[in-house]
């Protein structure tokens, strides 16, 4: 019988594994650190193909030396930070330049379209993380635009969005005991529990809302021109931080024949 299993090249039950072959690859070894685990990058960098916008080719104070020291600046701080985490420029964690851009700068929605403050501000989005918590509560990206540099460190933006997450989260995650009990109280009383503002989540929001203006407060005691919008505003969908107009934003196609011509 074992004559004939070694010809037909069958393996009685019970008998050991056959032996691997030399040839055969080894398999990746498994991650151990954090670092390794995540693959996402932890910062967003400005692309050096950006387009100026069509106000500051027609800025009088943008001096041509001046762009290109730095252009060039910019360029060795981006590899040396590319260094740093361990991303490299054209890797595929790069965003492509445009309004899907954490450093791209939005217009203003939340000012008069024809006011000054329109003209003269720009909106840096920092979107929900979708893949943390999902629809349960919001929570948002731990990645920092780089455009916000000269404004919020990256130091001070880690903080930020870290008590923003969590303050959000006691606030609006349903599968708490405390949130279980506003429920039980809310039916008990006809809802009047929540009416007069003393639920999780009504004193959540509050929370976070004091937090906010008592950021923007330090930030304006500090000379800062940055503000944050209170998330509520925006329907927790995105954090929106109004900065000064960097003036790289894209030039519109009509545009850039007219100054060719």
């Amino acid at each position: 019988m074992d004559t004939f299993n070694r010809v037909t090249g069958h393996q009685e039950i019970g008998a050991s594994a056959p032996s691997r072959p030399a040839n055969f690859p080894e398999p990746p070894p498994i991650p151990e650190t954090e670092h390794q685990l995540s693959h996402r990058a932890s910062r967003a960098s400005l692309p050096l193909n950006r387009q100026r916008s069509y106000r500051s080719m027609r800025s009088s104070k943008t001096n041509r030396a001046q762009d290109n020291n730095g252009t060039a600046s910019e360029r060795a701080g981006s590899s040396r930070r590319s260094g740093e985490t361990g991303f490299t420029e054209g890797s595929e964690d790069d965003f492509e330049w445009g309004p899907s851009h954490p450093c791209f700068p939005h217009p203003n929605p939340h000012c008069s379209p024809d006011s000054q403050e329109a003209k003269h501000t720009r909106v840096i989005r920092v979107r929900r993380d979708w893949l943390a918590t999902g629809d349960l509560y919001p929570s948002y990206a731990n990645l920092y635009p780089e455009i916000l540099d000269p404004v919020v460190s990256e130091s001070d933006f880690r903080f930020l969005i870290s008590n923003i997450n969590s303050r959000v989260e006691a606030a609006f995650n349903a599968f708490t005991f405390r949130a279980f009990l506003d429920f039980f109280l809310g039916v008990l009383t006809g809802f009047i529990w929540d009416d007069i503002g003393i639920s999780a989540a009504k004193t959540g929001q509050k929370s976070l809302e004091q937090f906010v203006d008592n950021w923007n407060a330090q930030k304006a005691s500090e000379g800062l021109e940055v503000r944050l919008v209170q998330p509520r505003t925006t329907g927790f969908t995105a954090l929106d931080f109004i900065i000064p107009d960097p003036g790289i934003d894209v030039v519109p196609e009509d545009m850039t024949m007219t100054e060719a011509g």
